[in-house]
């Protein structure tokens, strides 16, 4: 939900935004008076947004109008202006035939001149009472959707009396700011149309509290009509400005309302005209406000199959907000071709993306955007508003996914059903919330900017909704997951493993706990900075570990926190510079992934630094049976003298901390030590291998940052109680040996204490070649293969059937069940058709099995397959 500062909630669907530099789409919300629930625009100056776009070249709006139409440049425009009123008059008169223009024409005269109002023209289509039934249907229920997003209109009466008579507010209370010197970074001046859809709602009425004084008043209507023209008559004229503001096409200074980010022009603003517009109807509009409404609707939905200055073509969540905007307005005019065209596109953008690095929905369930990023929790959760505000309307009718083959209701529900691994509940708020891996840049904004570190910004009641309407029982299974009330982080009560094959991410979830893992690769990227967001955040996939129990221990701590001392990660502290002109980067290494065997897992990540080429080790996450999850770490090499240290956990300090079950009264560096326990996570440390050599340093206490130092907010600095603990690899030639460690989630210190005397792990092998473990109360063994060639590693289970030789011809991931005589198969590097695995058993006379696993490609490559012995 969308609110106002003064609590005014807006509808939930609004902001979202790109960068200047030449890929960025983007979604956030700069808090000053007014906070959005879900996008910030990406930004950045002008000149740097000129030298990646190679000047008004590679704009595909230039001052001349571009063709997209079967109108050629030079048609009589006023003929289509007359097209669109003929469609505006008709569409006045629901139930009697309707005139509905080719799309091409609407959209020739959006891109050519600002709409005025002529007389209608003659119908040139007659719509059959079917399809008028449908474009009905879809209207109420998206205006429906609309107004659910509404929780109140009591600012109303406040911007009735402040609004000027040529319906402006204030400069204090709306910065108009326009052109090269508005904030490129969630446009102030998108308020003006936050205040007219809120307006417009009461209006209409409908908003759960609204007074009914407002519905139908004819002063309020005249407020908002004199607040649309006001927009209307100062919109920009010159058309390179919807993507090229700031460059030669269209230079500072240029008339009208308009911004530098090309986002706040096609995506910002003309979704905000469209609820407007629909909320109020074509029935009480004027022929030119209903023009102004699609002229600058049908400019946005121009845009499709051109590359956008600054941006390239739209693609995933892009793609939805700007096929949304046009049916919004088909929908406000009755417009058949426009909502078949907005439909279209949008049941051919909702499919599973297989390509490496894609943006949309992948295999898996994840959800990629801005070429590599896993973004469920942001332009996910955006791009799934925008699918059940459309699909919701558009149920039972011509429109609907559920009535085409276009593979859309799949690929929604194979989104949602990755979604469920990715959300935790915060037990002490009760609110659902995104993994921070899954939100990326976004980890810079406080709770309180209610941006995607908010909630999770979807109206769950919606998916039901919606699965209701589409006969889907997996949708309907999600909304009842999410629903269930917990008493710890495990929202939905999931047990199990989940490998993210395609963005390089894994999920454990047990009684109590989610813990989530983030690496990349050379198919992934590590992350993003845009707008100034995210600035620190290099290190936030190099193996980053979060462990929910209540759902609080991260929650608003990245300000104050240490940015080298990410959870989870392994790193030469220091050694990077961490800015933002140095933060996105794709992986250097191809082996990184997993194997999952839906309860169980294995991760491996073997890790180059892209940026300085100074640090690189292999490390393999074991998540075992019983809630146990052990680590090995190898093959550090680092070309610094920066201390290499591993990270266990960073987060709020929640009681006691213990180092060999005695409490400390301060932090500081402990040789030798075998456990750790500290908030409900305790570590045990493999004394072999430490052997004195290694540290483990401990700290916590009050920590101070400042929010506008990682990012946008306006909240200023903040005071956290951290707990941080970490491993001190030492130097020289102490890197070179190898360490394991077990983690226990959700324990007690007594149960933790039980917990380590009654674990039996035998480590079978860690070292450059090969990471494994054996648990012996499960009979499991774990196998990371790092060699391209293969490998073997022998383990004895017991003394009866004697010892266990796993050899393999490649690199792989291996889970062997002892009990159940299967093996699952994954290869972390997805470039191997198959693999063959030897498994020898037994002492003077051993037995072999070779099993050839045929290995997934395509988008699926690096899934995991599992045969029966």
């Amino acid at each position: 939900m969308l609110a106002l500062a003064s609590g005014i909630a807006l509808i939930p669907l609004l902001i979202r935004g790109t960068s200047g530099a030449a890929i960025d789409v983007e979604r956030s919300f700069a808090t000053s008076t007014f906070v959005t629930s879900s996008q910030s625009v990406e930004s950045s100056s002008a000149s740097s947004f000129e030298s990646t776009a190679s000047g008004v070249s590679g704009s595909i709006f230039s001052s001349a109008p571009l063709s997209t139409s079967t109108l050629s440049p030079t048609s009589d425009a006023t003929a289509s202006t007359s097209l669109v009123s003929t469609v505006v008059s008709l569409s006045r008169s629901i139930g009697s035939p309707s005139s509905s223009p080719a799309p091409s024409s609407i959209l020739t005269l959006s891109l050519s001149q600002s709409a005025t109002s002529t007389a209608p023209s003659q119908p040139t289509q007659t719509l059959d009472p079917g399809t008028l039934t449908d474009i009905e249907t879809a209207r109420e229920r998206r205006l429906s959707l609309i107004l659910s997003g509404i929780t109140s209109t009591s600012s109303v009466p406040q911007w009735l009396s402040t609004l000027g008579p040529d319906g402006k507010w204030p400069d204090s209370e709306v910065d108009y700011t326009t052109g090269c010197d508005a904030r490129r970074a969630n446009w102030p001046a998108e308020d003006h149309w936050n205040r007219i859809v809120t307006m417009a709602a009461a209006w209409h009425g409908g908003v759960e509290g609204s007074s009914e004084s407002f519905v139908n008043s004819s002063t309020l209507l005249d407020a908002i009509h004199s607040a649309m023209d006001f927009w209307f008559e100062n919109d920009f004229q010159d058309q390179a400005c919807l993507d090229s503001g700031g460059l030669s096409s269209c230079p500072c200074g240029t008339p009208g309302l308009w911004n530098t980010n090309w986002f706040s022009n096609i995506i910002g603003i003309p979704e905000l005209v469209g609820e407007g517009c629909l909320l109020v109807g074509a029935a009480s509009l004027t022929d030119t406000q209903v023009n102004n409404c699609t002229h600058i609707m049908t400019r946005a939905f121009g845009t499709f199959d051109h590359n956008v200055n600054g941006l390239g073509f739209l693609t995933g969540a892009n793609t939805l907000d700007v096929a949304k905007i046009g049916i919004d307005s088909g929908l406000l005019i009755n417009n058949a071709s426009i909502l078949e065209d907005g439909y279209s596109r949008i049941h051919k953008e909702v499919v599973i993306q297989n390509a490496v690095k894609a943006d949309g929905i992948r295999p898996d369930g994840s959800f990629g955007q801005h070429g590599g990023i896993i973004y469920n929790g942001n332009y996910g959760k955006d791009y799934t508003n925008d699918v059940l505000a459309l699909e919701i309307a558009a149920a039972g009718t011509q429109y609907s996914a559920n009535n085409s083959n276009t593979g859309s209701q799949a690929a929604f529900e194979t989104l949602l059903q990755g979604d469920l691994w990715m959300i935790y509940r915060n037990v002490l708020t009760e609110v659902l919330h995104w993994d921070f891996s899954v939100l990326n840049r976004f980890i810079s904004f406080p709770v309180v900017d209610d941006q995607a570190t908010g909630s999770i910004k979807i109206n769950i009641s919606q998916i039901q909704q919606l699965g209701q309407l589409w006969g889907s029982t997996a949708l309907e299974s999600v909304y009842q997951s999410l629903a269930e009330s917990t008493d710890n982080a495990n929202a939905g009560k999931i047990v199990g493993n989940r490998m993210f094959y395609a963005n390089d991410y894994m999920v454990q979830r047990g009684s109590g706990y989610v813990t989530t893992l983030k690496m990349y690769s050379t198919r992934t990227k590590n992350g993003e900075c845009t707008n100034s967001q995210n600035p620190l955040g290099f290190h936030l996939a190099d193996g980053t570990v979060y462990t929910y129990l209540q759902g609080n221990e991260y929650e608003d701590i990245a300000a104050a926190w240490d940015w080298n001392l990410i959870p989870g990660i392994t790193n030469d502290y220091g050694a990077t510079p961490l800015s933002c002109d140095h933060e996105q980067f794709t992986g250097k290494e191809a082996f990184v992934g997993g194997v999952s065997t839906g309860s169980i897992g294995a991760a491996a990540m073997r890790y180059t630094n892209p940026y300085t080429g100074t640090l690189k080790f292999q490390k393999a996450w074991f998540f075992l049976n019983n809630d146990v999850q052990h680590v090995m770490i190898s093959s550090i090499n680092s070309s610094t003298t920066a201390p290499v240290v591993s990270v266990l956990d960073q987060k709020r300090l929640n009681g006691d901390v213990y180092v060999d079950g005695v409490p400390l009264s301060h932090g500081g560096n402990f040789t030798q030590a075998c456990t750790l326990w500290h908030d409900n996570v305790g570590y045990a440390f493999d004394q072999a291998l430490f052997n004195g050599k290694f540290d483990l340093a401990v700290d916590f206490g009050p920590r101070t940052g400042d929010w506008a130092t990682i990012g946008i907010s306006t909240v200023g600095t903040t005071t956290v109680d951290l707990f941080s603990a970490w491993i001190d690899h030492g130097s020289g030639a102490d890197l070179n040996i190898p360490i394991s460690y077990t983690v226990y989630p959700a324990v007690t210190r007594s149960e933790f204490e039980c917990k380590v005397l009654k674990t039996k792990l035998l480590p079978i092998r860690n070292d450059a070649h090969v990471s494994a473990v054996y648990d012996v109360a499960h009979h499991t063994a774990m196998f990371v293969f790092w060699d391209a060639s293969g490998g073997s590693a022998t383990f004895i289970p017991s003394l009866l059937p004697g010892p266990i030789t796993v050899e393999t011809n490649g690199n792989a991931a291996i889970v062997l069940n002892l009990d159940k005589k299967t093996l699952t198969v994954s290869d972390p590097s997805q470039k191997l058709g198959s693999v063959q695995v030897t498994i020898t058993a037994g002492w003077l006379w051993p037995r072999s099995k070779v099993v050839n696993v045929a290995l997934p490609s395509g988008g699926v490559a690096g899934s995991s397959v599992t045969v029966e012995l």
